[in-house]
């Protein structure tokens, strides 16, 4: 067996044995368990499991992730072999076309990813401007001119979020209220009924 076929062999293998004990363990340490209980999101931040995450942050994927460099290793190390093996192409050929083709793979694998987490991302993260209409309850009284605290279910999740009156008046805690605006993460109350 000559040295480009083991490096090839090698390759494919590692790169395929890190991509799927990869898939296998993504969940194992990514803290999910920590997550079980209640998600609170209040006041423009969401607490899951202990772990705060702001409102704007979101999951960024990475073209050089382990998943991406897994499947260019696995791609160039198989197709490397194929086209030196069974098409018994020069070496000046095969290498760059395995190259080539491990980056193919590699780019619509991130492209496969990017896609699936943009779509889970936008129908899965509520807006704050969802909440207009919503009637919510008052569980820190609105204090006239100031601000107190409300609760509102939205996509089946409970939020509170600091809130005022639209018209400036006092409002006591347990009253229904309903969201008229939001401005600079202050909710804009009036009363529903």
């Amino acid at each position: 067996m000559q040295t480009i076929e083991v490096i090839y062999l090698v390759s494919f293998f590692l790169g395929l044995g890190f991509a799927i004990i990869s898939g296998l363990l993504s969940g194992v340490f990514s803290g999910a368990g920590e997550a079980a209980g209640n998600v609170d999101i209040h006041g423009g931040h969401v607490d899951a499991g202990g772990h705060p995450v702001g409102a704007g942050d979101s999951i960024h994927l990475s073209p050089v992730s382990p998943i991406t460099i897994a499947m260019f290793i696995a791609s160039f190390g198989g197709s490397g072999i194929i086209m030196h093996k069974y098409f018994q192409l020069p070496m000046a050929v095969h290498i760059p076309a395995a190259g080539v083709i491990g980056f193919v793979i590699a780019a619509a694998v991130f492209y496969f990813f990017a896609k699936v987490m943009g779509i889970s991302e936008v129908s899965s993260s509520p807006r704050p401007e969802e909440a207009v209409g919503l009637e919510a309850e008052i569980l820190t009284s609105i204090p006239a001119e100031g601000v107190g605290e409300i609760a509102y279910t939205l996509r089946e999740s409970r939020f509170t979020s600091p809130a005022k009156t639209l018209d400036g008046k006092e409002l006591p805690a347990r009253m229904v209220v309903k969201i008229v605006k939001i401005v600079g993460g202050t909710y804009y109350v009036e009363k529903a009924r």
